[in-house]
């Protein structure tokens, strides 16, 4: 098993009738083993780059992966490994 947990790949994600990208082209390395936070102010794209992350949201553009694994095609075997737990229910009211 490698020693990487996500792997990012020019990930996009825009939004009809936004100006700018809600995550703008990422590209980076998160290894496993430590602690990684994601800050920053409201808007700045943090739960749409999650939601890509746990399959639940498509990319426009780029690639992700997760544990290894492609979070739009290999989402049974994801979600077997992964837990995602929003500050606000999203799925209905």
């Amino acid at each position: 098993m490698s020693d990487t947990a996500i792997q990012l790949n020019g990930l996009v994600k825009r939004f009809a009738g936004m100006e700018k990208p809600a995550v703008a082209p990422l590209t980076c390395t998160i290894q496993s083993g430590y602690v990684t936070g994601l800050v920053g102010p409201d808007g700045a794209g943090k739960t749409t780059l999650m939601r890509m992350l746990a399959g639940l949201l498509k990319p426009d553009a780029g690639s992700a992966r997760v544990l290894g694994l492609d979070p739009i095609h290999d989402d049974r075997a994801l979600h077997a490994s992964l837990g995602y737990m929003p500050q606000k229910f999203g799925l209905y009211e």
